[in-house]
Order: C-alpha cells, then structure tokens, then sequence
C-alpha cells in the first residue's frame, strides 16, 4: 500500500501541491474575511430598533483635549442610548423622564411639550446618532450629538440634508442619579447676588446657560418716588455682562418691554434678559453692569438731556 501511495504521490505531486496551496489560500482569504466582519460589527452595532452608534467613543473633548474615565464615559454613553433607543421605539413620557428637573422647568413643562417640539421634529422617524465630547465642567459633560435618518441600513450611506444638530449635557440630579439636558440648554445656575444705589436694588437670582446665549433672572427694587427706567431698550450695551478678562457681552435688550425696564415708586418686579454669550467655561462672568439707568422718567420724557442717571454694577 505503501509502494502504491509513493507511485501515485510521484505521478500526481504537482497536481496535489497546487491543492494543498488551494486550500491553504482559502482558509486564509476565509479569516481575513471573517476579521473584516467582525471590525465592521465592532464600529456599527445595529440593534432591533435600527439606533447606529459609532464604537469611536467620545472620550477626548474637541474642545479642552481633556480626557475622561473610562466608567463616567461609559456611564454617559448608557443614558445617551437608552434616550435615543426609547425614542425610537415611541417612548417620549419614558424619554421625558430621563430629563433634569431643571431641563424640565426651564425647556420642556410638560411631557406635551416635550413630544410637540422634540420628539415629534426628530423623532418623525428612526435616527442614528454621532456625538463629540465638547465640555466637562463639575461633573457636567455637555456633548454635540448628530441626529441621522436612519438609513444607512437601505443605502449604506448618511445623507445630510435631514440631520439635526444638538447639544446634551448630563448631569446629576439632587439625589445622584444621572440626568439629561437637551435642547441646548446646560445648566442652570443659582446666584442670588445684589448691589443697591441711590435706593434702587439689583439682584441676580439665577443664571440660565445655554450653548448660544446665557439668560439672567433679576429681582429689580426701586425705594424711591420717581419711576426708575433700566434701559431705553435700543442699546444691548446698557446692560452688559463683563467676564475677568474685561470682555464685555451685550444684551438682547431689545427682546425686552419697554414696561419691564420701567419701574413705578415703591416698586419691585421680577424681569429677564438674554445676554450674546456662547457657553464657555473658561469664560467666567465677574459682573453685571446696568451702564445707563434713568432715575428720573418724568424728567427724561421732558427732553431734558441733563436727566439724572446712574451706572450700577452686580459684582457675582
């Protein structure tokens, strides 16, 4: 048998050599394929909800180059899904829930709210996502998320005439529970800080972050028996924030009443300004100035250039 098999290997070597190379060349290309797939499975995971998440992880900011822990990215990573996934299965109230306190006060009252002008304007149909890691500032991390039609599945491409831009920030909540911003807002901020002159008080209960603008809640008093004018509304830098390096930004004091920057003698109200200020944690706010305060309307409506006024500054 031996004989018979050393007769056929050197009657058929050359063709037996080029079957073993066959085979050995298919197992390979079998492999290289195999690992090719399984990458791809790694950068885009499909789940039965159609939610695509790159496995590039935002770790790094784009923003500070500042790099975070493994379990907080991981952590951020798990809320951001579960709100996308549960809108996509058409879940808003549980979406709704995911949200801050604040989120919720300050953006969206109502679950009703919520569903008219997110969900329903994004969520029309499925989505994918891409995010960036912008900011990390006391335990908040505020990332730049990219909503996509979903369907890459169909064209195996991302069109971007339907993508939606936002910005979410996590936080945690009073009892430690992570927590979701969106809509571009960020964070909100108790103050509670006053300055008083020539018996007119300013404080500044609170500020309200944004990623395009910052609004400040102010609690106006005037002591005195003239009616008091913040403002004559045509000048956003009568009333400025000013950070620590002296930048000054102006207010959209022309978003404002002009009844709201009047107040009647013995008087206090309550009034809101939005101020020009894209979010910047770097950017810290040292002062609010009131730069051209009426005291006197009566006087002023007069014509009379001579017209008491006065600067105040809210050091915060």
């Amino acid at each position: 048998m031996i004989n018979r098999f050393i007769r056929y290997w050197n009657q058929n070597r050359k063709k037996i050599l080029i079957a073993i190379v066959i085979v050995a060349i298919t197992i390979f290309l079998i492999k290289a394929i195999n690992y090719i797939l399984s990458q791809q499975t790694r950068e885009i995971t499909i789940n039965e909800n159609s939610v695509i998440v790159d496995s590039s992880i935002p770790t790094e900011s784009v923003i500070t180059g500042e790099k975070l822990p493994e379990i907080t990215t991981n952590r951020n990573m798990d809320i951001i899904e579960q709100f996308v996934e549960l809108c996509n299965n058409g879940e808003y109230q549980n979406a709704y829930d995911l949200l801050s306190n604040d989120c919720k006060e300050e953006v969206f009252n109502t679950v009703d709210q919520f569903k008219v002008d997110y969900f329903d304007k994004i969520f029309s149909t499925s989505k994918t996502y891409e995010l960036e890691l912008w900011y990390s500032n006391s335990g908040n991390y505020t990332y730049r998320i990219i909503y996509y039609e979903d369907n890459i599945l169909s064209t195996g491409q991302i069109s971007s005439s339907n993508n939606m831009e936002d910005y979410i920030t996590i936080s945690t909540d009073e009892n430690w529970n992570t927590k979701l911003n969106i809509s571009g807002f960020i964070n909100k901020d108790i103050i509670n800080k006053s300055e008083e002159k020539q018996e007119l008080t300013i404080t500044v209960d609170d500020k309200i972050s944004y990623r395009s603008y910052e609004i400040y809640n102010f609690t106006i008093e005037n002591k005195t028996d003239k009616t008091i004018i913040l403002s004559e509304g045509n000048n956003g830098n009568d009333i400025c924030l000013i950070d620590s390096n002296e930048v000054e930004y102006d207010s959209l004091i022309n978003e404002v009443s002009q009844t709201d920057l009047e107040l009647v003698p013995y008087s206090k109200k309550t009034i809101s300004i939005k101020f020009n200020k894209i979010y910047d944690e770097y950017r810290e706010i040292e002062q609010i100035a009131f730069k051209n305060i009426i005291l006197d309307k009566d006087d002023f409506d007069k014509n009379n250039e001579n017209a008491a006024k006065v600067r105040l500054d809210v050091v915060i």
